[in-house]
């Protein structure tokens, strides 16, 4: 009698741990199909790596518009924004101009696996510099 309860718990359990099996995808998803960038993604308050300088993007009043808030620690005006793409890239630029912000520039790519905008900061007559900013 003991064997034969303990085989019956034995095949109890072989069973539940092939059904757990059962419970995984049968395909992988390959990366080519997941979520591409788009300009909501960019949506948020940004960090950047360096410093205290700070982004905040938001929706524009009309479609394909963004506003960009910029802060060093505090608000310095930002005279342009626009969200276009780059070879297949979403990409966010925008103009500063302000004391000490005579056209400076940003350049930014998303990169959505690692939540980071990432590329150049350029102030006029100077050689753009590597920037990344963190989403927050």
């Amino acid at each position: 009698m003991r064997i034969f309860l303990i085989g019956l718990l034995l095949s109890g359990l072989l069973l539940s741990l092939n059904g757990e099996d059962r419970l995984e995808p049968e395909f992988d998803i390959p990366s080519t199909i997941a979520k591409l960038p788009e300009q909501s993604d960019f949506y948020g308050l940004w960090l950047r790596a360096d410093g205290t300088y700070r982004l905040k993007v938001e929706q524009g009043e009309e479609a394909g518009l963004v506003v960009v808030q910029y802060f060093n620690p505090q608000p310095i005006n930002v005279e342009s924004a626009i969200f276009d793409e780059i070879e297949d890239q979403p990409r966010l630029e925008f103009v500063l101009r302000d004391e000490g912000y005579p056209g400076s520039a940003y350049r930014l790519i998303f990169y959505p696996e690692q939540q980071l905008l990432v590329g150049t900061y350029a102030r006029p007559g100077a050689e753009p510099s590597e920037v990344y900013f963190i989403k927050q």
